[in-house]
């Protein structure tokens, strides 16, 4: 069981992001309310057939909250606090739906409570067919702001809070277990899930 950190729900899309071989880091930023980082569910679909693996990276948070929100780092593989596992792009449906991200090992990083943080969807395929990110380009109203990273001239972190992306962060859950033994309580003991 998973407990939500912060989200921005699939029901406010209003448009997508084409994610091409060129422009292929987009993110969102959040603020995390503590425990260990579980997973990454993000709103997608595919376009053509696309083939490659794709994944969640977790960075430090710059900027002003909301409005320039981007990573830490020059560029997608700098300051990265955390990577997902990878996630066959084949597999997604090409219509919108829920895919997760799962963190696993040492990527299962504590998340500090009220502090800000960046999430970017990374994506390596080449050709004409793509991913598309569910995004609200018509009213955004979650607390963070949307970013991605100009691979053709900048080469460097942009925000754009005229945008948010539909996404859900998940810790592990916290659940207190009573143990006994021998008919007396022998004490509490947290067991996280």
């Amino acid at each position: 069981m998973a407990t939500i950190v912060d989200y921005y729900s699939e029901s406010n899309k209003s448009s997508d992001v084409h994610i091409s071989s060129v422009y292929n880091n987009f993110g969102q930023s959040f603020t995390a309310n503590g425990g260990t980082l579980s997973s990454v569910v993000l709103y997608l679909k595919k376009t053509g057939s696309p083939t490659g693996n794709a994944n969640i990276r977790v960075y430090a948070h710059s900027g002003t909250y909301g409005t320039s929100s981007v990573p830490t780092g020059t560029g997608p593989t700098n300051g990265v606090l955390a990577t997902s596992d990878n996630y066959d792009v084949s597999t997604i449906s090409t219509s919108y739906e829920l895919v997760t991200f799962t963190f696993t090992g040492d990527n299962k990083i504590s998340l500090t409570d009220g502090v800000n943080y960046c999430l970017a969807f990374n994506v390596s395929y080449s050709g004409i067919d793509y991913i598309d990110i569910g995004i609200d380009g018509t009213s955004p109203s979650h607390s963070g702001n949307y970013f991605y990273y100009d691979d053709d001239s900048a080469f460097a972190w942009v925000a754009d809070d005229s945008m948010d992306m539909c996404f859900y962060v998940y810790k592990d859950s916290d659940v207190l277990d009573i143990s006994y033994a021998g008919g007396e309580a022998s004490g509490l003991v947290v067991t996280q899930i």
